[in-house]
């Protein structure tokens, strides 16, 4: 039980960073999500930690923001 409350702490933490970033881009969702291949819905599950993106996806994110992955998982 405590793993799983970790975990969405965790995938929160991204969703936010990612969506900080993003808007420090000055980008919406539909945008980020285009440049990374995938569907606004999907990008708005990712900030909102509906669903845990995996390393790959990570990867595409951090390089459409032109940012290190590091910046994303930063907690």
């Amino acid at each position: 039980m405590e793993l799983q409350l970790e975990k969405l702490d965790l995938a929160t933490k991204i969703g936010e960073n990612i969506k900080k970033l993003r808007k420090g881009k000055g980008m919406n969702q539909s945008q980020l999500a285009r440049a990374c291949g995938m569907d606004r819905q999907h990008m708005e599950k990712i900030e909102n930690a509906k669903v845990s993106a995996n390393v790959y996806t990570l990867y595409i994110i951090s390089q459409a923001l032109n940012v290190k992955m590091s910046e994303l998982v930063n907690v």
